[in-house]
């Protein structure tokens, strides 16, 4: 507590005085899901307190737009528990507490208790891709759209072209994510094809097992152990409607057969159209093919799909390898947005893209 204390009133020192004209107080920083048995934790929990404290060196963030409390909350968390996010929050009065240096359990569930956030993602590239698509063979995402560049780094969007800006701190440029071509596309489509033909069959038997005379007579029997003449009743509904109902189930059944069978011819002659070239192109989701419901995988204007490099997985624990930082645009009619951009603007990149060395 005394080195926090003492923390404290270094930042005072060094702050503006305007700054703390709207800091109320800096909460204890919150780490949650660290695994020190992980190999790399320790180094990744160093990286991750040194973005914290580069976040709250922000200035402008920390003085906020009213008065506000601040806390950086750090998360590990992915597969292999090396990835984490570093996260300052400012809230205003309505989230604070009495008795200390407090903020509401409440205070990141939204209702407007949140003035600001700056997000800071460690070895995750998984934030900068839109979305989960697939299956267990393939996890694939929408890729992030290319824009401007901020501080000096290339941003994207991981939104659609315009939404969720995020900016990339790498190493030589280095980019945690591959495009997916639209033979692994058609491989995935083909996959659930294959998973629709075998419901359809087993609707399909299920319909060859439908009500007959041999059904009704045991259903018959067990009603009239408890009422004879309604069980009589039943019967005769039952053996009169059953002609109707069996049209009706082997209807529903040859339709389902041709349905399924239209549809893979759809999807085997959809594969054939491509050819090698563009079956190594990268696959963009969008609209539905010409003659079917089979969705296209090279639409001119959809979306492209990318998953996650396979070398990043080989990736040295010990060390960051890519830091993303959120630059959710809020409405320029937003009370807060002056004071968010410059907030994003007084963020120390250089000091970011130093942990990566």
């Amino acid at each position: 507590m005394r080195c926090r204390r003492t923390l404290f009133a270094v930042l005072m020192l060094l702050l503006p005085v305007w700054a703390w004209a709207q800091l109320d107080c800096i909460v204890p920083t919150r780490e949650q899901g660290f695994d020190a048995r992980r190999p790399g934790a320790q180094a990744l929990r160093r990286a991750a307190n040194a973005t914290a404290a580069i976040l709250q060196r922000n200035a402008v963030f920390l003085a906020g737009h009213r008065p506000v409390r601040v806390r950086t909350t750090i998360d590990y968390y992915g597969w292999d528990h090396l990835s984490a996010s570093v996260i300052i929050s400012a809230y205003n009065q309505k989230a604070w507490l009495a008795g200390g240096c407090k903020v509401s359990k409440f205070a990141d569930r939204g209702g407007g208790l949140r003035d600001g956030v700056i997000a800071i993602y460690l070895n995750d590239p998984s934030s900068m891709l839109g979305g989960k698509l697939g299956d267990d063979v393939l996890h694939a995402s929408f890729a992030p759209y290319p824009r401007e560049r901020f501080a000096g780094f290339p941003v994207y969007s991981v939104a659609g072209p315009e939404g969720d800006p995020r900016a990339l701190l790498s190493r030589t440029g280095y980019q945690p994510w591959v495009a997916v071509s639209v033979a692994e596309a058609l491989a995935w489509q083909e996959r659930q094809l294959a998973s629709r033909e075998r419901d359809s069959a087993a609707y399909v038997q299920s319909g060859n097992e439908a009500f007959d005379e041999a059904k009704i007579q045991q259903i018959y029997s067990d009603m009239a152990k408890v009422n004879a003449v309604e069980a009589q009743k039943f019967r005769a509904q039952m053996l009169a409607s059953l002609p109707r109902m069996r049209a009706a189930q082997a209807a529903q059944v040859s339709g389902a057969r041709t349905a399924m069978t239209q549809r893979r011819a759809q999807f085997d002659a959809y594969r054939a159209s491509f050819t090698p070239a563009q079956l190594n192109s990268q696959a963009r989701l969008g609209g539905a093919a010409p003659d079917g419901q089979i969705v296209r995988l090279d639409h001119p204007s959809g979306r492209p799909l990318a998953r996650i490099d396979p070398d990043f997985a080989r990736r040295d624990p010990g060390r960051v390898h890519v830091i993303v930082v959120a630059l959710t645009a809020s409405s320029k009619t937003d009370v807060h947005h002056a004071w968010m951009q410059s907030s994003y603007g007084a963020l120390d990149f250089a000091a970011l893209a130093g942990l990566l060395n």
